[in-house]
C-alpha cells in the first residue's frame, strides 16, 4: 500500500497522479512504498527555473519518477533525461546507496503524456494509467528490497543523511559513551511519514504540526522551509521563535539543509528570515517589524514586563497591536512558528493578519509540555476558524524511552507514595497521539497500563536502559557538587565526551549563576584539573549563545529549552517537592528529563530528593510503564486541579522580590539565615523556630 505524501499545485495532473496510485495499490496489494506528490524540486542555476518531479514511487520492487505533459511536446526524451540526471546525481551523493562507483539499485523515469506523441526509443511513455501500470510491471524488481536497502533509498530520496551531526569522537573505545554516540551516528536517518507529510504538505490555510518533544518538529520546520523556497524563490517565508538560544540551531538546520539541496551554496537570507517572535531595536523580530511597517511604536520587554508582569508581558503588547492597527499590510507570503505552545491567540492571529489572503501559516508546538492542561487552544480557539492541515507526530527520536515514560511519570507525580498523582493530562487521547500504546482501551475509573513500543520509541542507544537514566541523592548540596565534578571529568576523560556533548539545567533559577561560579572554582581547585574544559553560564556574551565548543553549558531550565544534547545533569531536582509551585516545578523537571538525547543524571539532596528517588525506583520496577491503578474521572480531575492549584503570578512575585531582599540583606549586614527566618516569622528564640520547624513537618 502506498503512503500518499504532498500535493502539486496543478489539479489536473494531481487527478492523474491519483489514478497512477490507486491502480498501483489496486494491483500491488501487499506491496509497501512511498508516493511523493510534487517533489523532489530541483534549481537548475544556469537556467534560473526550477525542474520539479511530479511523482516519485519509492516502492519495495522498484523506484518510478514520473513527469507528467498535459501538452504535446516535442522531445519528451530530452525532460527525462535532465530528471534522471537530477535524481541520479542526488542518490550517488550518498555513499550508502553506491557501490564500486554504481548505484546498488537501478530506477526508471516514466512520462505520462495527455497527448499522443510519437514514441521514441529507450524512452518509457504511457497515455493511459493502464499503460503505466504495464511499465511498472515489466520493471519491476523480481524481488523485493530488503529492510536495509528499502530504508536507505527513502533517506536518498528524502535527502535526510546528514540530519544528525555526525562528529566523530575519537579515543571512543568499545563500552565508552563515545562509542555508543558513535553507534547513534553511524545509523542512516530518514524521515518517518509523518514527517514527510508535515513537510510537503501544501501551505494554503492554516497548517499545525504537533508532537512531543524530540518528534522532530524543529527538523520538520527548518526543511518545510527550505522545500518552500526551493518551489518559491520570490516568496519571503519567516521562521519565528520564542526562546532566543533557538536561533542558532535554525539557521544552521536550514544552512546545512538548503546547502544539501544546492551544492553547498547558501540561502538567501532575505527570503528565508529566521527572527524571534518579540525581537528589539538591535535584533527586529515578527512584533518590531509589524509595528515598525504599521506606524505603531513597539514595546521593549522591560516596559512590558513592569507593566504587565513578565508571563504576560507578551501577550498584553501584541493584544495592543491588534487594537491599535486598522488596516493590516501583507508581509509575508508564509510564516513557520516554532514552539508555539509558548504564545496565545494574541501573538498567533497578529501573524495571520500579515499574510494577505491565502493565510500560510505553519504553527508547529509541544503536544505535552505541561502535563496538566492542553498545551494549545483549539484552531478554532485561536484563529476562529479551522485548519487546513493537521500532522501529529508520534514517533520520539531524542529522548530514550526509559527517559521519556519517567519525565512523564515524574511531572505527573503517578508513582507518589502518600499524596497520589499530581495533575494529568486533560484527554486521555492524548497518550496516543504521543506514541503511548495499551493493551486495552483508557476507561476512567479502571486500571490502565501504558507503555512506548520501539515503533514510537526506537532504541538508538544500543545500552541498557537501566544505564540511560538515574537519580542520585546526597546529604547536601556540597557533596552534590563533589560528585558532580567527579562525573563530568570521568565524562570527558574517561568516556571521551566532547564539552558540548554535556549540558548541565539548574533547577533553582535564582541562585544558579553562582552555584555555576562555585563549580568553576572547584574546578580551578583540583590539582588534576589539565585545563580540558570549561563551564559557561548560557546567555553570558548574548541572548543565542548556548553551546561552544571546548566547554560544557550552565543554564536555568528557561534557556535549556529548545536545546538538546547527549549527557545532561540535573541538579537541585529537590526543589520540585514540597514546592509552593508543585505543578510549574514537576512540569520544569518534565522538560529538563527531555533535553537529553542519551543519558539523564537527576541529583538533588535533602530528604526531598529521597522522596524523588523513591519515586524514580517504582518507575524503574513496573519497567519504565505508567501504571494507574485507577484511571482518574472527570470529577477526580477537575478535583486535582483544585487541591493542586499554583500559586498565581502576584504571589510570585512577591515571593520573588522578597527574596532578593533577603539575599541583599545577607550581603551587605552579613546577617545568619537562622536570624532572617527568626525576624521574617516574628521568633524570638531558636528553639520557637525549631518547635515551629517540627510542627510544620508533622503536619
Amino acid at each position: 500500500m502506498l503512503h500518499r505524501i504532498g500535493s502539486i499545485e496543478d489539479g489536473d495532473k494531481e487527478s492523474i497522479v491519483d489514478q497512477i496510485i490507486n491502480e498501483f495499490d489496486l494491483k500491488y496489494v501487499d506491496i509497501e512504498g512511498e508516493a511523493y506528490l510534487g517533489y523532489p524540486i530541483y534549481i537548475d542555476e544556469i537556467a534560473n527555473r526550477r525542474i520539479c518531479v511530479d511523482l516519485a514511487l519509492v516502492t519495495r520492487i522498484g523506484i518510478f519518477i514520473f513527469n507528467i505533459l498535459l501538452d504535446a511536446v516535442t522531445d519528451y526524451c530530452q525532460i527525462q533525461d535532465e530528471i534522471y540526471m537530477k535524481v541520479k546525481a542526488k542518490f550517488e551523493k550518498q555513499p550508502f546507496l553506491v557501490k564500486k562507483r554504481e548505484l546498488i539499485f537501478k530506477f526508471y523515469t516514466i512520462t505520462y503524456s495527455v497527448e499522443k506523441i510519437k514514441i521514441q526509443e529507450d524512452n518509457l511513455i504511457g497515455f493511459s494509467v493502464k499503460n503505466i501500470i504495464d511499465i511498472i510491471d515489466e520493471y519491476k524488481e523480481d524481488s523485493v528490497f530488503s529492510d536495509t536497502k528499502y530504508n536507505n533509498i527513502l533517506s536518498g530520496i528524502q535527502e535526510a543523511y546528514g540530519i544528525n551531526n555526525r562528529i566523530e569522537r575519537s579515543d571512543a573505545e568499545n563500552g565508552t559513551k563515545a562509542y555508543y554516540i558513535n553507534q547513534m551516528n553511524s545509523l542512516i536517518e530518514k524521515y518517518d511519514g509523518r514527517q514527510m507529510e508535515a513537510i510537503l504538505a501544501d501551505t494554503r490555510g492554516i497548517q499545525r504540526i504537533r508532537g512531543m518533544a524530540g518528534s522532530g518538529k524543529t527538523i520538520v520546520l527548518a526543511r518545510k522551509a527550505v522545500e518552500l523556497h526551493m518551489a518559491h524563490k520570490e516568496w519571503t517565508i519567516v521562521v519565528t521563535y520564542s526562546t532566543r538560544s533557538l536561533k542558532n540551531q535554525l539557521v544552521n538546520l536550514i544552512s546545512k539543509f538548503y546547502a544539501a539541496k544546492n551544492d553547498g551554496s547558501d540561502y538567501d537570507r532575505t527570503k528565508i528570515r529566521v527572527m524571534q517572535a518579540w525581537g528589539s531595536s538591535n535584533a527586529i523580530g515578527v512584533y518590531y517589524d509589524i509595528c515598525l511597517k504599521h506606524g505603531v511604536s513597539p514595546w521593549n520587554f522591560t516596559e512590558a514586563k513592569n507593566k504587565y508582569g513578565k508571563n504576560r508581558a507578551f501577550s498584553k503588547v501584541c493584544e495592543m497591536a491588534l487594537k491599535e492597527i486598522s488596516i493590516f499590510s501583507k508581509m509575508y507570503d508564509c510564516i513557520l512558528i516554532d514552539e508555539a505552545q509558548d504564545f496565545d491567540k494574541n501573538f498567533m492571529s497578529l501573524c495571520l493578519k500579515i499574510l494577505g489572503d491565502e493565510q500560510r501559516l505553519v504553527y508547529a508546538y509541544d503536544e505535552l509540555q505541561k502535563l496538566n492542561e492542553e498545551t494549545m487552544p483549539t484552531p478554532i480557539e485561536i484563529f476562529g476558524q479551522d485548519i487546513s492541515k493537521d500532522t501529529p507526530l508520534t514517533v520520539c527520536y531524542r529522548n530514550q524511552g526509559p527517559a521519556i515514560v519517567t519525565a512523564h511519570a515524574i511531572g505527573m507525580g503517578l508513582y507518589r507514595k502518600n499524596e497520589g498523582l499530581l495533575q494529568i493530562p486533560g484527554s486521555a487521547d492524548v497518550w496516543n497521539a504521543i506514541g503511548y500504546s495499551s493493551d486495552e482501551p483508557i476507561q476512567e475509573g479502571k486500571s490502565a497500563l501504558l507503555y512506548r513500543t520501539e515503533e514510537t520509541s526506537p532504541v538508538l542507544l544500543k545500552v541498557d536502559s537501566n544505564e540511560i537514566i538515574d537519580f542520585l541523592s546526597y546529604n547536601n548540596f556540597i557533596d552534590l557538587r563533589l560528585s558532580l565534578l567527579e562525573m563530568l571529568k570521568r565524562d570527558i576523560k574517561e568516556e571521551h565526551l566532547l564539552p558540548s556533548d554535556i549540558m548541565i539545567i539548574d533547577m533553582d533559577g535564582i541562585e544558579s549563576s553562582q552555584n555555576r561560579d562555585i563549580l568553576m572554582n572547584l574546578l580551578y581547585a583540583d590539582d588534576d584539573y589539565e585545563d580540558e574544559f570549561m563551564i559557561h553560564s548560557a546567555g553570558t556574551t548574548s541572548p543565542e549563545d548556548f553551546f561552544r565548543k571546548n566547554s560544557i553549558v550552565y543554564t536555568s531550565i528557561f534557556r535549556a529549552k529548545g536545546n538538546e544534547t547527549f549527557m545532561v545533569y540535573i541538579v537541585n531536582a529537590q526543589k520540585c517537592i514540597n514546592s509552593l509551585t508543585p505543578r510549574s516545578d514537576r512540569n520544569a523537571l518534565f522538560t529538563a528529563i527531555t533535553r537529553s538525547k542519551g543519558w539523564v543524571r537527576v541529583l538533588g539532596y535533602g530528604d526531598e530528593m529521597r522522596t524523588l528517588c523513591e519515586e524514580f525506583n517504582e518507575i524503574r520496577s513496573n519497567e519504565y510503564k505508567l501504571k494507574f491503578d485507577k484511571y482518574p474521572t472527570k470529577e477526580e480531575q477537575n478535583e486535582l486541579i483544585l487541591n493542586n492549584k499554583d500559586l498565581d503570578d502576584s504571589i510570585m512575585k512577591t515571593i520573588g522580590n522578597t527574596r532578593n531582599m533577603i539575599k541583599k540583606l545577607r550581603n551587605e549586614e552579613n546577617i545568619t539565615d537562622a536570624r532572617l527566618i527568626m525576624e521574617l516569622l516574628g521568633i524570638s528564640t531558636k528553639e520557637e523556630l525549631l518547635r515551629s520547624l517540627s510542627e510544620e513537618e508533622e503536619y
